[in-house]
């Protein structure tokens, strides 16, 4: 019995079970809008049952009857949400590739910010150029560049350094779109990456004068007067000291935090009103004509673990977990709100199977498509969800065997400790496992309760990374790794990791 427990766990791994899929019915979606936004945890979106109505903003009835009420908990609405959904990295550079690729960083070797993307591989973009849609792509961070190697495929792609990046890469992708013409032109595949709940937190207002929306005191306590701030400055140091901050210290930085959530979900909706064409004259939907994906490279840790703020260290849900929903109504036909396990490699095979293009190369990640639709009519294959730190430390999130939650086991086989600046001690345990159902946060091992359950899922692991190979070695591009020191996940001096 135990042998065939492990036999179906490493057939989880492999991917066996897929079948070919139908002929999907409904209106097919025109163009595609890909809308990633850096460092936003899942559960600090409203969408999400966060207390804060930080992805939510408020319509009048007129409003929502022409189509106006486009703030992301109402798409998220109508689209179908990925309760589950995580990333492989808590770095950008890694996740995004992943997305982009359909593969896991042990497969495309970016393992690390400061790494470029082989042009070997295959990417969405290119899938879709080939395919005759014009490909545009719009970053507010700097990692996300033509030097990264996430241009591939891309006809135009810009990335933008100023103070309000969010906001001038919105105003390029616009400018972008109005010279074209959505309605009668070829269909579009737009990226807009920003990155607005990245350190430091500190929500610029939108707008100036009597006119202005602000977010800095949106959520913050305003009898709060201790020293507490969202500055790297401040968090770095407290960090790195080992300094313990209060629970209202906490508060009021989270409180910053997610007020730089709630500024971009201001943002969007401004920015897809316009794209849609709801204030045009005759006033459009062309939202409604776009499969809009919604999703994060990874979240943010925010003092959960070792007095941490930043990701890239971690390897705990509050950096994997991530948001993702899928927006068409003219081709959804199914479920709205999925809680199976699924992660930023789905989206590559996901969008791919929507528009009928070739699959390409063999990849990792698998169509969602079975999930989201009734006209499927074989099973999706469940499976684990693996995460990493280079490729030195693992985790995985698994579901339980009576369904009651998910596990996470974190296997640090060589006791190693995260390096990535800032400076600061996050100790990482060889062996741990959470009950994510009673644990959310994974602050209690819970491994000597449940030795069978450690043995399953590190045997799973052990073939999981066995399965995968690093095919090429992505190469280490100095400008990249110089912008990954001033964006503080290096020290400039970093080196490809080691074979």
């Amino acid at each position: 019995m135990q042998a065939m427990r492990f036999l179906g766990i490493v057939l989880l791994v492999l991917g066996v079970g897929a079948c070919a899929p139908q002929k999907r019915p409904g209106t097919p979606p025109k163009h595609v809008l890909l809308i990633t936004v850096d460092t936003l945890r899942a559960d600090h979106m409203s969408a999400w049952m966060y207390g804060r109505p930080t992805t939510f903003i408020g319509a009048s009835d007129e409003d929502k009857l022409a189509g106006r009420d486009l703030c992301l908990d109402r798409l998220a609405e109508e689209g179908v949400m990925f309760q589950k959904a995580f990333a492989p990295r808590g770095m950008t550079t890694p996740s995004l590739a992943s997305l982009m690729t359909g593969l896991t960083p042990l497969e495309h070797g970016v393992l690390t910010n400061g790494l470029v993307l082989d042009e070997g591989y295959s990417t969405l973009a290119e899938s879709f150029a080939a395919a005759g849609f014009d490909t545009a792509g719009f970053s507010a961070n700097r990692l996300v560049s033509k030097l990264s190697g996430l241009g591939q495929g891309f006809g135009t792609f810009e990335t933008y350094h100023g103070e309000d990046r969010d906001l001038d890469a919105i105003r390029g992708a616009m400018g972008w779109l109005n010279e074209r013409d959505l309605d009668a032109g070829p269909p579009i595949f737009l990226w807009l990456h920003l990155v607005g709940p990245h350190l430091p937190y500190d929500p610029l207002p939108v707008g100036s004068g009597a006119g202005a929306v602000t977010f800095k005191d949106r959520f913050v306590d305003p009898d709060y007067h201790g020293p507490a701030n969202g500055s790297r400055e401040f968090l770095d140091a407290a960090y790195g000291a080992g300094t313990p901050l209060s629970g209202l210290d906490v508060n009021h930085i989270v409180s910053l935090y997610d007020g730089e959530v709630a500024r971009v979900a201001y943002l969007l909706r401004t920015f897809l009103q316009l794209y849609s064409g709801v204030y045009e004259d005759p006033a459009k939907r062309r939202l409604d004509d776009t499969l809009l994906v919604f999703a994060s490279d990874h979240g943010e840790e925010l003092y959960e673990h070792n007095g941490y703020w930043a990701h890239s260290k971690s390897v705990y849900s509050s950096v994997l977990h991530v948001p993702l929903f899928i927006r068409h109504p003219g081709s959804l036909t199914g479920r709205r709100v999925i809680d199976e396990i699924v992660t930023l490699e789905d989206i590559k095979p996901t969008l791919l199977e929507w528009f009928d293009l070739p699959p390409g190369d063999v990849i990792y990640g698998r169509s969602l498509l079975p999930l989201v639709d009734t006209y499927d009519e074989f099973e999706f294959t469940s499976r684990p969800a693996y995460g990493m730190w280079s490729d030195k430390i693992l985790t995985v999130r698994a579901p339980k065997a009576d369904g009651s939650g998910d596990w996470r086991l974190v296997w640090n086989p060589d006791k190693l400790e995260p390096n990535d600046t800032p400076p600061g001690a996050y100790p990482i345990p060889e062996l741990a496992l959470y009950d994510t159902a009673f644990d959310p946060k994974e602050q209690h091992d819970v491994r000597a309760e449940h030795p069978k359950v450690v043995e399953e899922l590190l045997l799973a692991m052990q073939a999981w990374r066995a399965e995968r190979q690093l095919i090429r070695r992505a190469e280490l591009n100095s400008e990249q790794s110089k912008i990954a020191g001033e964006l503080g996940y290096l020290d400039g001096t970093a080196e490809a990791p080691k074979e």
